[in-house]
């Protein structure tokens, strides 16, 4: 157990919290997870990968299927008892974002990083087979005897045969990111959600939009110099007109069409899409169908067809759930119906009640309720979809929730929350707490953890149901524009600091007209922030917790420090249309065909402005590059009505999809640069300040190298990140597989990536990692290092092995000591350890029979506030002593009701009778009740009344 001193120190340091305000924070301000963390992981990638349906029961219903996304594992929980104990977990790819169960014996794990899924067999406890599907899958659904799986990236459903893995049919799916999946009661339809699907709105250039904007709402402030030409954000509506925000008509401009597909019906006898929805949300988050085939959808709907900062503060989305019948009737109902928006900020009891971000949803077990989580405000909402636009319950959870499943058998809710990577169980029938537990080993550094709830809190907005996080989704984009400018603003000054053109200006105007929403993914290396370079640090935004998201103060110091902490480290996953080896696709030399190859050559190369600079010399892309050099770029350079900062190039393949022609079809709005108007890369780079040949034959084909190579930039993660390869045996020699395990030792070598192996020999899940000169150290000290065929002659039927390429610096963590105890996981197995603990370790553990091991739970502290004795009670996994000790708000003790007392396993109550040491009544306030086992400590304000 740890020193005690120590645990004294870090209580000291407790903020004194208002007795009752320290109970409306709830579960959020308990230790965030019931095994330890170090602080400093130089090992953790940031990625955020999302959560889609991230728990399911199997078919039997005795065991629960959880993803362990920060470790990257799936941890499987037997549900038979009084609370789900923990069995066994075991490792898939990188980023696990849902899991269904095929059977009571089979799960398919999607991998959002990995672009792939892992066949599970839950009997042996390790992956079978690892099947790769393209770029970040993210739901699998089993319907009719067949696997249906969402490629995000690919804007595919992919249908294969569970027992031969192999591909049946690839269903194209008419709108961006297709996430969710759902089927019907008996299978003859699977739904599917379009997470970017938009809104039906699209952006008219400065050129297209002319002098004919609406005039501005309110009025432009009379001191203010004349606002610069912009474009202007425009909507298509169901009779096919577009129109602005003031119902002006715009047909002439935009001659294309804007699809409205949120969510697709495909028939899985056919594998076609039937049917599509239209007008549920801009964002769409959860799926679900009850047994009558009601589809539930849970998203948001964009306001940003809307102009100006002012008009959409506290209101820039509407948060909302959609019902379909099976007839194809759509009702939409309002998840925030007591939010009055004319009133912001609103008042602390309309916060409190908000949903916001509902990521997850879940049917009652006859299909008259729907449980969706909401991952702004800690709650599950619970609605009757007879009773649109009312919210019959909101209960407080675990927090972030990001997942909901109901086991009717059991009259129980599971609820999964990501910020502390715990399962929470309630009663459905009074949504009081069962338990709740650890999924397992959690790497997240703390101060990424911390800075989570002010990314996605909604106390961070006036009305409590929106955040950061509901525009820059998972830390991403929404992939449309918004105008924030502000009529009545002033003028902002700008940082020249180390700034060379000088003809830039020296402030910009409020009224800076559409900007499509910028990911927050690699911030550090790209400058100042915002198109216009209008922001020098993330600091800087947080005016915008007030003037945007309507709060009435910004957030203190710490808190946006803690904000920074969350958000600077994200990552760019790799790009997908790199090669494994992170060279690029097409012939270096001369060919019809567009060339990524030749692209980088003219890119890093040929001067084409003013035959001064080249492509690189502006946007950097050596070195890994971000592509911006952070200079801001003056506006008569840019033949444009403002100064922009140079833009960072390394998203550019997740803006395609939008062909501003005569009759297009589009399932996005929105293409390239900083408003959105441009819809490819080729015509950008037909700007007249570029030089790209002497003729035109020759600069077309010059322009679609470079468009090639700009869709295949470089993110700053090799491609051999998250790949994976499973050898069973007969494909252990073969050559395209050794081929590719080849490829990614040399990525290793050039410290691109490490390397890891895992799987089960003899029995024991094994690990090994990458060790360079063609070895592999194994998760057993005593043992040598092996070389790459020895490993590979491992895999077998029945004892597959699978290779992982991860993260430089991450190998050793995800190889061969997960807990980062300085013990090898497979020594920790072999002397009863828990190697996914660091406080659990072959030095101090007392090795017991052979028993199923539980997790430690603790079941509940009541009454809360209390006038005379405090029980707490828990479970135990097994047997050893327990601390139960008291401290006041300056983190003295004031009780120890128990200092190692040994207890039994199983059911176990400790009570407090509010007397300190000395047997006075302590007095009325609030105290910290810490408990603590060999394997856990958990800590809860309470507050004593009197």
């Amino acid at each position: 157990m740890a020193d005690p001193k120590k645990e004294t120190s870090i209580v000291r340091k407790s903020i004194v919290f208002i007795a009752m305000g320290v109970l409306a924070i709830g579960i959020g301000s308990a230790s965030r997870r019931l095994e330890s963390r170090v602080a400093a992981s130089p090992d953790f990638v940031h990625f955020e990968a999302s959560h889609v349906h991230p728990a399911a029961l199997t078919p039997g219903g005795a065991r629960l299927l959880v993803v362990n996304t920060p470790n990257d594992r799936l941890a499987i929980f037997d549900v038979t008892g009084t609370h789900p104990v923990k069995v066994f977990d075991l490792p898939v790819g990188l980023e696990p974002v849902a899991v269904a169960a095929q059977s009571d014996s089979e799960a398919w794990v999607v991998n959002h990083l990995s672009d792939d899924v892992s066949i599970v067999n839950l009997n042996t406890r390790h992956v079978r087979a690892t099947l790769w599907v393209g770029d970040e899958p993210s739901d699998v659904v089993f319907a009719n005897g067949k696997a249906y799986v969402s490629v995000s990236q690919y804007d595919q459903v992919q249908v294969y045969n569970p027992s031969t893995l192999a591909l049946i049919a690839t269903i194209p799916i008419d709108s961006r990111m297709p996430r969710a999946l759902a089927r019907n009661a008996d299978g003859s339809r699977v739904f599917v959600a379009g997470l970017h699907a938009g809104n039906r709105t699209s952006s008219l250039s400065e050129a297209e939009a002319g002098d004919s904007l609406p005039a501005p709402n309110p009025p432009m402030s009379g001191s203010l110099p004349a606002a610069p030409k912009v474009a202007l954000i425009i909507q298509q509506q169901a009779n096919g007109n577009w129109v602005d925000e003031t119902g002006k008509l715009w047909n002439s401009k935009a001659r294309y069409t804007s699809l409205d597909a949120d969510v697709s019906e495909i028939n899985t006898t056919s594998n076609t899409v039937a049917r599509t929805f239209g007008g549920i949300g801009t964002v769409n988050f959860a799926l679900a169908v009850n047994g009558a085939g009601t589809v539930a959808v849970t998203g948001t709907e964009a306001r940003n067809l809307v102009r100006f900062e002012p008009n959409l503060s506290g209101h820039i989305v509407d948060t909302r759930a959609a019902f379909i019948t099976s007839g194809g009737a759509v009702t939409l109902s309002n998840l925030n119906p007591h939010i009055d928006y004319s009133v912001t900020p609103g008042p602390a009891s309309e916060s409190d009640s908000s949903v916001g971000i509902p990521t997850g949803a879940a049917w009652s077990a006859d299909g008259q309720r729907l449980y969706i989580t909401s991952l702004a405000s800690n709650q599950v909402a619970v609605l009757d979809p007879t009773r649109p636009n009312q919210v019959l319950a909101r209960v407080h959870v675990a927090a972030g929730p990001t997942g909901v499943v109901v086991d009717g058998a059991r009259g129980r809710l599971y609820v999964l929350g990501r910020f502390h990577n715990q399962l929470q169980t309630l009663s459905t029938a009074d949504f009081s707490q069962i338990g709740i537990a650890a999924i397992g080993f959690d790497p997240t550094p703390d101060a990424i953890v911390n800075g989570r709830k002010f990314f996605y809190g909604g106390f961070t907005s006036g009305h409590g149901d929106q955040a950061c996080a509901t525009c820059h989704i998972f830390g991403d984009f929404d992939n449309i524009a918004w105008d924030l400018g502000n009529p009545q603003g002033a003028m902002q000054p700008i940082n020249t600091t180390g700034q060379v053109d000088p003809q830039i200006q020296s402030s910009v105007h409020p009224m800076k007209g559409p900007m499509t929403t910028q990911t927050l993914r690699g911030l550090p290396p790209t400058g100042m922030f915002h198109w216009r370079a209008d922001r020098v640090n993330l600091d800087a935004f947080n005016g915008a917790f007030v003037g945007l998201m309507g709060r009435a103060s910004s957030l203190a110091d710490s808190e946006m420090a803690a904000f920074d902490d969350f958000v600077l480290p994200l990552v760019h996953p790799p790009n997908p249309n790199q090669f494994l080896d992170r060279t690029l696709p097409g012939d270096p030399g001369p060919s019809p065909v567009p060339s990524a190859k030749r692209g980088r050559s003219f890119f890093l190369n040929v001067r084409v402005d003013g035959n001064v600079l080249t492509c690189n010399n502006c946007h950097a892309s050596e070195a890994f590059g971000p592509g911006t050099n952070g200079q801001i770029i003056d506006h008569t350079a840019l033949q444009e009505a403002q100064d922009m900062k140079v833009p960072e190039l390394r998203n550019l393949y997740r803006k395609t999809g939008f062909t501003d022609l005569p009759g297009a079809v589009n399932k996005r709005g929105f293409g390239f640069t900083h408003n959105g108007s441009v819809d490819n890369l080729f015509d950008f780079l037909k700007f007249p300040g570029f030089n790209f040949g002497s003729t035109q034959t020759v600069a077309d084909a010059n322009r679609r190298d470079v468009e090639q190579f700009l869709l295949c930039f470089e993110t700053g993660m090799a491609p051999a990140v998250g790949f994976q390869i499973t050898f069973n045996g007969p494909n252990d020699s073969d050559p395209t597989t050794v081929a590719r395990l080849d490829t990614l030792v040399r990525q290793a070598e050039s410290s691109f990536c490490d390397l890891v192996a895992k799987g089960r020999t003899g029995g024991q899940p094994r690990g090994w990692v990458y060790v360079g000169g063609g070895m592999w150290r194994s998760d057993k000290q005593a043992e040598s290092d092996i070389a790459t065929a020895s490993l590979r002659a491992l895999g077998g039927l029945g004892s597959e092995l699978t290779v992982t390429g991860v993260p430089k610096g991450s190998g050793t963590r995800l190889g061969i000591d997960q807990d980062r105890d300085g013990y090898r996981d497979g020594d920790e197995l072999d002397a009863g350890s828990n190697p996914a603990n660091p406080s659990s370790t072959p030095a101090n553990v007392a090795v017991e029979p052979a028993t199923p091991r539980e997790e430690f739970a603790l079941r509940s502290i009541k009454p809360n506030p209390f006038r005379t004795d405090l029980d707490v009670a828990f479970t135990l996994g097994r047997p050893g002593p327990v601390d139960l000790v008291v401290y006041d708000v300056l983190g003295r003790e004031v009780r120890a009701v128990a200092r190692g007392t040994r207890l039994t396993a199983g059911p176990q109550s400790l009570r407090w009778d509010g007397r300190d040491a000395s047997g006075r009544e302590a007095g009325a306030g609030v105290y910290f009740v810490r408990l603590r086992t060999e394997r856990a400590t958990w800590t809860r304000p309470v507050v004593r009344v009197r």
